[in-house]
């Protein structure tokens, strides 16, 4: 039986201080839904309907997960990072939709199971047997893995690119070319290039020092991000970066993230006052946080009593096919924004609970606490952060399964047991039970 009984857990100056940090960001972001959330955006769903029973709950629930975080901490450093992260992703967004906008139960007793369940992620343990490749193997396997998968990304987009997009400018012209082109392998090899394989090679270029090859692999990611305006690539590739020199430490990393979204919370509102549309603000806070738990909402409410069994996964629509005439994104913000060629992202809970229920919510949330007490059990310096946290972001606003396929989670994992399996990308600091 856990026994969080702060007497008996030796917490960490650094642990309560990324916890203050995050109630911090709690807070501010609850300013952020009352005065310009709720009322800029009301159109697109967002209501302003605040319930002090609600409100004074979520914060009690908030409570035990500090409390079970703290719990994390004592087993696994890494999973405390990633705990508090979950918590900033998925638990706060969703309960100041809950508790300022009277939004229904279910989305957020789901988003506080899926914490729940990831609690007990500790106890998760592998055996990681001590079988790698050679330095010279590993060379090879990376790079030429690179080059496998951009090789045929070149000569299929060329150097149509558009610089335009490094300012944010002509996004969505740019996305809609590139996604007319992309379909079938291509499509597989860009998601995994953007998601993984050059994340992950850009990484271990750093730490083996081969700076002329991270700096290829940086201009690799900054070309898919041109030719596609797929800001997710373009904010990634500042992420690996920032927690790759930002802090040695995991709790390092995560307080001066944290410190990060403060600044730009406190800043935002001033730099938009000085332009015709918010944009810092509905861009980044809006479209990164608020957004999702939103859409969340959406699929909650569309799918309730009547899942989708899969019917839309690759493998699974051989046996079911789909009641809707449309793929389930598009329909999704058809029904409740009126605007057919706009896709509803959506996130590991709804996906679950789109596809089987409840049942779903508790199978994926498990599924996902077994995978990151993989990650846990390989132990890799904090220079892979930047990779976790791709991961993060892409089981908040993707399906679950695609992630694992289409992220090269997979792949990840192939180079986790095989080329990162040796002392120069392991951390003999994290604590483990």
């Amino acid at each position: 039986m856990l026994n969080y009984n702060l007497r008996t857990l030796p917490v960490t100056g650094a642990a309560l201080r990324c916890v203050g940090l995050l109630s911090v960001i709690y807070l501010l972001l609850e300013c952020y839904y009352f005065l310009f959330i709720a009322h800029r955006f009301d159109y697109m769903g967002f209501a302003l309907k605040p319930d002090l029973i609600k409100y004074l709950f979520t914060k009690l629930c908030y409570l035990g997960l500090l409390l079970a975080s703290f719990y994390v901490m004592t087993h696994s450093k890494f999973l405390f990072f990633i705990y508090l992260l979950l918590i900033f992703f998925f638990y706060i967004p969703n309960s100041i939709l809950y508790s300022l906008g009277d939004f229904p139960n279910t989305p957020f007793f789901s988003n506080l199971i899926f914490l729940g369940i990831f609690s007990f992620s500790p106890f998760i343990r592998f055996y990681i047997p001590a079988t790698r490749l050679t330095s010279n193997s590993g060379n090879y396997f990376v790079y030429g893995l690179v080059l496998l998968m951009l090789i045929p990304i070149l000569l299929k987009f060329g150097l149509n690119i558009n610089f335009k997009t490094l300012i944010l400018s002509d996004i969505y012209e740019t996305r809609a070319k590139f996604s007319d082109k992309l379909h079938g392998l291509s499509s597989y090899l860009y998601h995994i290039l953007t998601k993984t394989v050059i994340p992950a090679a850009l990484i271990y270029s750093l730490i083996k020092r081969k700076f002329a090859l991270a700096v290829f692999l940086l201009a690799a990611l900054m070309y898919l991000y041109l030719i596609s305006g797929n800001k997710i690539v373009y904010f990634s590739t500042f992420i690996l970066l920032f927690f790759y020199f930002f802090g040695k430490k995991l709790e390092t990393q995560l307080s001066n993230f944290f410190i990060v979204i403060i600044v730009s919370l406190v800043i935002f509102p001033m730099i938009d006052s000085f332009l015709a549309e918010p944009v810092l603000a509905g861009t980044f806070v809006n479209r990164f946080l608020f957004i999702p738990a939103l859409l969340t909402q959406f699929y909650f409410d569309f799918f309730n009593n009547q899942p989708l069994f899969f019917a839309e996964s690759h493998f699974f629509n051989s046996f079911i096919s789909s009641p809707y005439p449309m793929p389930v994104g598009f329909l999704i913000t058809w029904v409740y924004w009126g605007v057919p060629d706009v896709y509803a992202n959506n996130g590991i809970v709804s996906d679950g609970f789109m596809n089987l229920g409840m049942a779903g919510v508790l199978l994926f949330s498990v599924i996902f606490s077994v995978l990151f007490g993989l990650f846990a059990s390989f132990r890799l310096r904090p220079a892979f952060t930047g990779i976790y946290f791709i991961y993060l972001y892409l089981v908040l606003s993707s399906p679950f399964l695609a992630c694992l396929v289409t992220g090269g989670i997979s792949i990840f994992i192939l180079l986790a047991f095989t080329v990162f399996n040796q002392k120069l990308f392991l951390d003999s600091f994290q604590t483990t039970a």
